[in-house]
């Protein structure tokens, strides 16, 4: 459940795409050089500095098991809220680095 980044977006699309996982992976939220936000199975598809350059920006990892992503993720719309936040302040302009953080 991809979310571009270029339209109109609100917080309830990122709800949506946080919420379209489990919580059973390592997962990174990464927005690509098209400005297209979506979650990365780390796990699966761990990555380096050559990959990371690639994109236009990256929040940190989110280790398994700690309920960053999944239903209960979704609905809880302090962290959905800074997450959507992080995103308007860095895209399209990256304010520092291209890895964002949150304080979660």
């Amino acid at each position: 459940m991809p979310v571009d980044l270029k339209g109109n977006w609100t917080d309830a699309d990122i709800a949506k795409l946080i919420g379209s996982v489990t919580d059973d992976r390592d997962w990174r939220l990464e927005v690509d050089a098209d400005g297209i936000a979506n979650l990365s199975n780390k796990t699966a598809n761990p990555t380096g500095a050559e990959y990371d350059e690639t994109l236009h920006c990256f929040l940190e990892t989110w280790m398994q098991g700690t309920d960053f992503v999944g239903p209960s993720a979704a609905g809880d719309k302090v962290l959905v809220g800074k997450i959507a936040k992080a995103l308007r302040e860095n895209y399209p302009v990256v304010k520092a680095e291209k890895f964002v953080y949150v304080d979660l």
